[in-house]
C-alpha cells in the first residue's frame, strides 16, 4: 500500500504521542518502543499492560491486569519503570503534568504530581476518559453523560454537555473547531461546537465505530469493517478513504499516524509525504 509503509513486528494496540514517541502492546501485554528507525523498529521494554497511554512529550504510563501503576523512567538512566501507588485499570496521559486515570468501579483520580502522595479523587465516573496536552479533560460515564473538567476553573468539577456516546477524544481546548470528537454507539459522528456559541455538537456525515484526534486538522477514524478515514476539514464531504483495515489507529497531533491490523501487522502512514 502507497499509503503505508508496513513496519516489522506484531502489536494489538498502539499509542502515538509524536513522530518519535510511539509504542505498541502486543497480544501477550509486552511493550514495545519504537526507536526512530525502520530498518530495526522495536526495542522491548520490560513489563506487561492492558493500558497504555503516551503523550508528545515523551511521557509514558502503563497499568498492569492487577491495577498497578508504573510511570516510565528509561529513558533517564534509572529503572524502565517507577510503580505509583494505587489501583487503576485505565490510564490517560496528555503530558507530564496532566495525567488522569479510571479505577475499576469507574472513579476518576488526577495525578498530582507527586509520586509520594499521587492521586486526588475527582468526583463523578466515568466509562471513557480523554486528557489532552493542555490539560483539558472531559469523560463520559455508563449512561453516555458527556462532561467537560472544570475544576481547574475555580467552578464545579465538571459541567454537563448535551449528548449521548461511548467514547471520547480529546484534541485540546483551544477554542477552534474539531478538538473535541465522539462517535455514539449506532455510528454516528459528532463535533463539538459548544464553545462557538452555537449547539453544543455538529453531526458529521458517516458511520464509524473509533475516532482518534491529534489536533483540529488531524481527525481520523474507523468504521466497524476496519476501513479507515481521514478527515478533510470540510463537513460538507468530511471524510477521504485511505488504504488498508485497522483494528487500532494512533494519531498524534503533529500528524503522524500509525495503525494495527486485526492480523498484527503494524503500519505507519506515509501518504501525505512525497512518494
Amino acid at each position: 500500500m502507497a499509503d503505508w509503509k508496513q513496519i516489522s513486528g506484531g502489536l494489538t494496540t498502539i499509542s502515538v504521542g509524536s513522530r518519535t514517541h510511539v509504542w505498541g502492546v502486543n497480544s501477550l501485554g509486552q511493550m514495545y518502543r519504537y526507536t526512530g528507525h525502520d530498518s530495526n523498529p522495536w526495542v522491548g521494554i520490560p513489563g506487561k499492560a492492558v493500558d497504555i497511554g503516551v503523550a508528545a512529550d515523551g511521557t509514558v504510563w502503563h497499568v498492569n491486569s492487577a491495577g498497578g501503576i508504573y510511570r516510565y523512567t528509561g529513558d533517564q538512566g534509572s529503572t524502565d519503570w517507577v510503580a505509583v501507588s494505587g489501583g487503576l485499570t485505565r490510564i490517560s496521559v496528555g503530558s507530564r503534568t496532566h495525567v488522569w486515570g479510571v479505577n475499576s468501579l469507574g472513579q476518576m483520580y488526577r495525578y498530582t504530581g507527586h509520586d509520594s502522595n499521587p492521586w486526588v479523587g475527582i468526583p463523578g465516573k466515568a466509562v471513557d476518559i480523554g486528557v489532552a496536552a493542555d490539560g483539558t479533560v472531559w469523560h463520559v460515564n455508563s449512561a453516555g453523560g458527556i462532561y467537560r473538567y472544570t475544576g481547574d476553573q475555580g467552578s464545579t468539577d465538571w459541567v454537563a454537555v448535551s449528548g449521548g456516546l461511548t467514547r471520547i477524544s480529546v484534541g485540546s481546548r483551544t477554542h477552534v473547531w474539531g478538538t473535541v470528537w465522539h462517535v455514539n454507539s449506532a455510528g454516528g459522528i459528532y463535533r463539538y461546537t459548544g464553545d462557538q456559541g452555537s449547539t453544543d455538537w455538529v453531526a458529521v456525515s458517516g458511520g464509524l465505530t473509533r475516532i482518534s484526534v491529534g489536533s483540529r486538522t488531524h481527525v481520523w477514524g474507523v468504521n466497524s469493517l476496519g476501513q479507515m478515514y481521514r478527515y478533510t476539514g470540510h463537513d460538507s464531504n468530511p471524510w477521504v478513504g485511505i488504504p488498508g483495515k485497522a483494528v487500532d489507529i494512533g494519531v498524534a497531533a503533529d500528524g503522524t499516524v500509525w495503525h494495527v491490523n486485526s492480523d498484527g501487522a503494524i503500519y505507519r502512514y506515509t501518504g501525505d509525504q512525497p512518494s
